[in-house]
C-alpha cells in the first residue's frame, strides 16, 4: 500500500508566503535616529536654554568605531580652546549596525 498524499491548498501556501514577506519586510538593518534628544553635554555644562549665543556642536559617536575614537581628541581640544561660552558640545552615543 502506498501512503496517501495530501495536497496543500494554494491559498494556504500564498497566505504563508505573504505573512513571511510581511515579517521580513518589517525587519530593518539600521537603528532609527531617536526622536528624543539623547546624549550628554561634554564638560557637564548646563542644558540648552543656558547656551545662549554659543555654537552647538552635536557629535554622533559609535563607542567601538575607530574613526570616532580618532575624532574624539580633536573635538576635546576644540571645545577647550573655544570655551563653554562660545561652543557647546553634545555627544550622542549612536552605535552603527
Amino acid at each position: 500500500m502506498e501512503p496517501s498524499r495530501h495536497r496543500v491548498p494554494a491559498a494556504a501556501v500564498l497566505l504563508v508566503l505573504v505573512a513571511a514577506a510581511a515579517v521580513v519586510g518589517r525587519c530593518g538593518a539600521q537603528l532609527p535616529i531617536p526622536v528624543r534628544t539623547d546624549g550628554f553635554v561634554y564638560g557637564g555644562h548646563a542644558a540648552a536654554p543656558a547656551w545662549g549665543d554659543a555654537v552647538v556642536v552635536e557629535a554622533f559617536f559609535d563607542p567601538v568605531c575607530p574613526d570616532s575614537r580618532d575624532a574624539w581628541p580633536p573635538l576635546q581640544r576644540a571645545a577647550a580652546h573655544y570655551g563653554a561660552r562660545r561652543v557647546a558640545v553634545v555627544v550622542h552615543l549612536f552605535p552603527l549596525p
